[in-house]
């Protein structure tokens, strides 16, 4: 009775195996039965997954199929009974790896207890989730970069607020250190910088086109990587106390033009892929872009607060400098004066020469007073052919001198002569309305006297 037992026993052990064998060369993940990690039995997919032929597994241990950064947890997971999921590095019979999602669990085989395990090869979804989160990281950083480059259209403030926003960013591993070149032709002018000295600065100042790293990424158009600046000879420009480190210097660029070169810098032997690489780029154009559209708001403002006639500035611009020269007296005390001077018989020279000719007496006009005047002053076409001087620091009797010298001088030079008055700011006129207003006055008084004079509002 006991010996049909046994038989019984045995028979139905050996169905499992059957059944057990013939749903593991059906499943499409590597199968394994093994006893406290010593292999007895797998499926054709698993000896595929390893590169093994069947044979050379049988008796072989878990782990030395095992990478060597995940032994540790696998043996763990092997005398802890744990059934999963869970992942690790699998090492295949050419010393390559995949990571695998495992699976455990005991069983009766061949009537003795052991464990099977079911292993599935991951790494492509791994590699899709790397992937993924590094687009996601990219797409992070080019909103980072974007919404930097969105807090201004001013040149001045833009640089600063573009570097400090890149040399921030993790995924760079950089150190805050870096800057950008503008490039004006030949010639590389260093417009925003951080974390270095003096002596960096000084050496720096003359840069080409072509010269150092910075230089050679303006030449190509191409990012240019140095990973040890101790071994690169590209790496021209150098000085005492310099540390070993690295650079990604990106071109930035606009309109298939480079308009500057954006350094940082990063760790000597520093690793870069090329979904970074492609990152930088973006990186270069949407700065370069933002430079361009930052130079054509100025440009487009500067336009609009000059003449387009003579290139003196217009009331517009009168307006906002006057607000600027009032608050400076008022504070020092210093004095401020205005020149208003008119071109005698205009509308005869007009009706006389044509318009294209009174149009370029503007013009020399224009560029005579400019000449003529200080740096810290401002000539204004005021309109026609009138035309307006501040000068900040300037009183009264100086400013008549300079009116005087100016007169002198247009009726030396161009086939007109002005009248002029002059006035200055005061307790009684401090509005720039009642100072033009005063000097208008005298202006009209130097005409009543026959023109070609300088006549002085006194208060």
């Amino acid at each position: 009775m006991l010996s049909m037992q046994k038989s019984e026993e045995a028979t139905e052990d050996i169905k499992k195996e059957e059944r057990l064998r013939c749903l593991s060369e059906a499943s499409f993940e590597g199968i394994a039965v093994h006893e406290k990690g010593m292999i007895i039995e797998i499926n054709r997919v698993f000896a595929e997954m390893f590169g093994y032929y069947y044979p050379e597994i049988i008796g072989m241990h878990a782990l030395q199929l095992t990478a060597p950064e995940s032994r540790d947890l696998v043996l763990q997971k092997i005398v802890s009974g744990y059934e999963g999921p869970y992942e690790a590095v699998c090492l295949r019979k050419d010393g390559s790896t995949f990571i695998a999602e495992v699976r455990g669990r005991s069983i009766s085989y061949c009537g003795r207890m052991a464990r099977v395990a079911a292993i599935r090869d991951i790494t492509g979804n791994k590699q899709a989730e790397e992937e993924l989160r590094k687009s996601h990281s990219n797409l992070s950083t080019l909103y980072s970069v974007s919404a930097a480059i969105s807090r201004t259209i001013s040149m001045d403030r833009l640089f600063d607020i573009v570097l400090e926003t890149v040399t921030g960013l993790d995924i760079f591993n950089a150190e805050r250190k870096g800057g950008i070149f503008i490039v004006e032709g030949s010639i590389m002018k260093l417009v925003s910088h951080l974390g270095h000295p003096d002596i960096f600065l000084d050496l720096h100042k003359d840069m080409k086109v072509g010269d150092c790293l910075c230089g050679l990424a303006a030449k190509t158009g191409e990012i240019i990587i140095s990973k040890n600046s101790d071994d690169d000879m590209r790496h021209t420009v150098r000085y005492p106390g310099i540390h070993s480190h690295g650079h990604i210097i990106i071109p930035l660029k606009a309109r298939y033009t480079i308009v500057g070169v954006l350094y940082l810098y990063l760790p000597a032997d520093f690793d870069i892929d090329e979904s970074m690489l492609n990152l930088l780029t973006s990186i270069g154009n949407q700065i370069g872009v933002a430079i361009d559209n930052a130079k054509l708001y100025e440009e487009t403002r500067a336009l609009s607060l000059l003449d387009p006639l003579t290139g003196l500035a217009n009331r517009r611009m009168m307006d906002i400098l006057f607000e600027k020269y009032l608050a400076g007296t008022q504070r020092s005390g210093t004095p401020l004066s205005v020149i208003m001077l008119d071109i005698d018989h205009f509308k005869k020279y007009n009706d006389t020469y044509g318009h294209d000719t009174g149009d370029k007496l503007l013009a020399q006009l224009g560029k005579l007073l400019l000449k003529e005047i200080r740096e810290a002053d401002l000539a204004v076409r005021y309109g026609g052919e009138e035309f307006l001087i501040l000068l900040p620091e300037t009183d009264l009797l100086k400013a008549s001198e300079t009116a005087e010298r100016i007169r002198g001088f247009i009726e030396s030079t161009l086939p007109t002569t002005v009248s002029i008055g002059v006035a200055s700011y005061n307790l009684k006129i401090k509005k720039l309305g009642k100072i033009i207003k005063k000097a208008d006055e005298a202006l009209y008084m130097a005409k009543k006297k026959g023109r070609n004079r300088v006549e002085v509002a006194h208060v």
